[in-house]
């Protein structure tokens, strides 16, 4: 653990006009158990980690939730330092340390009466699926979702800054038929929404792969 800590210091004091910075602004949306509510008890594992590094070297962490596509956003274009939770495949023009934060994959959730199970990309056509604007799920989904981002009867992409959230109250409200989560984070807020009984796992899209806190490039 020590070791991906100074890994993560080392690549962000490499960043010029971080390196003399007292405050680091991160940014996600709302993602918990892995970034949860700003200032709250429980701010999500991979801030608690952010602010306990960088603690030790004299800087403040200001964390922030906003939706994932306007975090990416910010951070090209200098407003804020980093984006926490991406795939490479979010941004990989950032730069990013040599170790994970974490290992996340992807499944596929409906209601629990429905009968419907995930086999490959292609049984996809059957239902209406929930996703969040700009998250990358892997080379196959992220190809189906930029295909068929404009037909509303296949896909409904999320923008807001709590889109776990908001997917599962549409799939309650049968206005899509599955989502896409990662399990840590979708059993959070199902639970949150006591929900969890109403729900279940149709398939697993991708396996676990690595995460990140990133920063941008200079």
């Amino acid at each position: 653990m020590i070791k991906w800590w100074w890994q993560l210091i080392v690549v962000l004091f490499l960043c010029c006009s971080l390196a003399s910075a007292d405050k680091i602004i991160l940014a996600t949306d709302y993602w918990c158990p892995i970034s949860c509510e700003p200032k709250s008890n429980q701010e999500g594992f991979m801030i608690d980690i952010a602010r306990r590094v960088f603690a030790k070297h004299g800087h403040q962490i200001e964390y922030q939730v906003m939706p994932w596509n306007r975090t990416l956003s910010m951070v090209r274009s200098g407003k804020i330092h980093g984006a926490v939770g991406p795939y490479i495949e979010d941004c990989p023009d950032f730069i990013f340390p040599e170790n994970e934060l974490a290992m996340i994959g992807f499944s596929v959730y409906v209601k629990s009466e429905n009968s419907w199970i995930y086999s490959s990309i292609s049984s996809l056509k059957e239902v209406r699926l929930g996703v969040a604007a700009n998250y990358s799920y892997g080379q196959e989904l992220d190809l189906y979702i930029e295909k068929h981002k404009t037909n509303r009867k296949k896909l409904q992409i999320n923008y807001g800054n709590l889109p776990v959230e908001n997917n599962i109250k549409m799939l309650l409200s049968d206005r899509i038929d599955a989502v896409v989560a990662t399990q840590p984070v979708f059993l959070h807020i199902a639970n949150k929404l006591n929900v969890n009984n109403q729900l279940k796992s149709a398939g697993i899209i991708n396996k676990p792969k690595k995460a990140y806190t990133r920063f941008r490039s200079f």
